[in-house]
């Protein structure tokens, strides 16, 4: 009997061990880039290394809810990319879940950005909506952008929406799902912002983001070289 107990005490030690560490540790799911991609040879401490340029949004300018609002003032910012029909608002723009979301977490979603690309007809800006407003959002980290409608393919296309050689299915459901961009201006996720489920899975690429790449990317520093 004893020996059958210690031999029982055995087994079950490792397993439940490994169970107390598999449920405590955190496992990170990779967040995908989205859009075409290349590759270049850099030198990381010295060594030459085949490295992986992926697909960043273009250069842009436009007037926004808080002046000139430009692709570089958002560089090294991570954010939320929408655009916004005017005629959606009795679904909440798209974007009820989120709203709904940020008004009980404010405090988590503090040190994200937030741009809305309002799809205005009216040449008159002077009544334009400004939705970030409407989101009740931080204000000095949230913009409603007034893109010129000639710019409205350029930004969909080309930039926020750029099919990868492989995006067969395309990873978005609709040109007005949310857009994930990073700090290097890649684009790393598409959500259905009416949805809460879709906003859980945003924050996790976001936490992934923060903790996981950047935080790896900052021990890097990456110089070009030519090929020969």
């Amino acid at each position: 009997m004893r020996k059958g107990i210690i031999l029982l005490t055995v087994l079950l030690l490792p397993i439940t061990i490994y169970l107390i560490f598999a449920i405590s540790t955190i496992h990170y799911v990779r967040v995908p880039h989205y859009g075409a991609h290349s590759t270049r040879i850099i030198t990381v401490n010295g060594r030459e290394k085949t490295d992986t340029v992926y697909h960043s949004i273009g250069a842009f300018a436009y007037i926004s809810s808080h002046g000139l609002l430009s692709s570089k003032a958002l560089h090294g910012h991570l954010y939320i990319a929408a655009f916004i029909q005017p005629d959606s608002v009795r679904n909440g723009y798209n974007c009820a879940a989120l709203k709904a979301y940020y008004k009980v977490n404010k405090g988590e979603l503090d040190t994200l950005h937030f741009v809305f690309f309002c799809l205005w007809k009216n040449d008159s800006l002077h009544h334009a909506p400004n939705y970030a407003d409407t989101m009740a959002l931080r204000k000095d980290r949230s913009f409603t952008a007034y893109p010129d409608q000639n710019d409205i393919s350029y930004l969909r296309k080309e930039n926020y929406f750029s099919p990868g050689p492989v995006s067969k299915p395309m990873p978005w459901k609709s040109g007005n799902d949310l857009v994930l961009i990073d700090a290097r201006g890649c684009v790393r996720g598409y959500y259905d912002g009416r949805y809460a489920p879709e906003i859980t899975r945003m924050i996790e690429d976001i936490k992934h983001i923060k903790f996981h790449d950047e935080a790896v990317g900052m021990e890097k520093k990456y110089t070009p070289v030519k090929k020969q």
